[in-house]
């Protein structure tokens, strides 16, 4: 179980300065190795329905999740999230503030999952001074991820959308249909194969 990896992720470079006292950070690690369930996936499986508050915060220790809602208008499933490996997959506002979300969670086949629940996150906080700031930083996080999601849905080509997303999911066409990724990129599928015909004989 990747309950190192966990924390580093948690913290990136900037571990809060409680944490780095003596003794916490292990601590956290082995706090953590107590809770965490670790989940593996043969088939695609929903994890959260839209209208569900979410109970557990999922880490992609293999694999990719999906975040997705419903278009009443057209009907079409609209990719928010393509989670993929070492990162967090929770509807995060929700989560914390226990609130229904709005989207669905579904889990790829051949992935592998570690989770917390609610109330393990709560414990954690009550067990391990400094894990707090690590919890907001992941708050903050998804903040910028959907500031700049939003910016580049505005400002940048469908192609420039498309090649920040192979390199920021390099093994994306494992994971995802041609489907999902346009619906990710804001595209339908048959605009993202012209893009891609295009832009390889240029």
């Amino acid at each position: 179980m990747q309950v190192k990896r966990l924390v580093e992720s948690l913290a990136g470079d900037s571990v809060p300065e409680e944490l780095k006292e003596k003794g916490l950070l292990e601590k956290l690690e082995a706090s953590l190795a107590g809770m965490v369930a670790e989940s593996r996936y043969a088939r695609q499986q929903l994890l959260l329905s839209a209208g569900q508050v979410p109970e557990y915060l999922y880490y992609v220790d293999r694999g990719m999740v999906r975040g997705y809602y419903y278009d009443d208008s057209s009907g079409r499933a609209i990719t928010l999230f393509l989670w993929r490996e070492d990162s967090w997959a929770v509807p995060v506002t929700s989560f914390f503030l226990r609130q229904p979300s709005d989207v669905y969670l579904e889990v790829n086949p051949e992935s592998a999952l570690l989770s917390l629940s609610y109330r393990q996150v709560t414990e954690l906080v009550r067990q391990v001074p400094g894990v707090e700031p690590l919890l907001r930083g992941l708050l903050l996080h998804y903040c910028a991820f959907h500031q700049k999601r939003t910016k580049d849905l505005l400002t940048r080509s469908a192609w420039e959308r498309y090649q920040d997303l192979q390199q920021t999911h390099p093994r994306i066409g494992q994971h995802a249909s041609r489907e999902v990724i346009a619906s990710y990129l804001g595209v339908t599928p048959q605009s993202l194969s012209r893009l891609i015909r295009e832009n390889r004989r240029a």
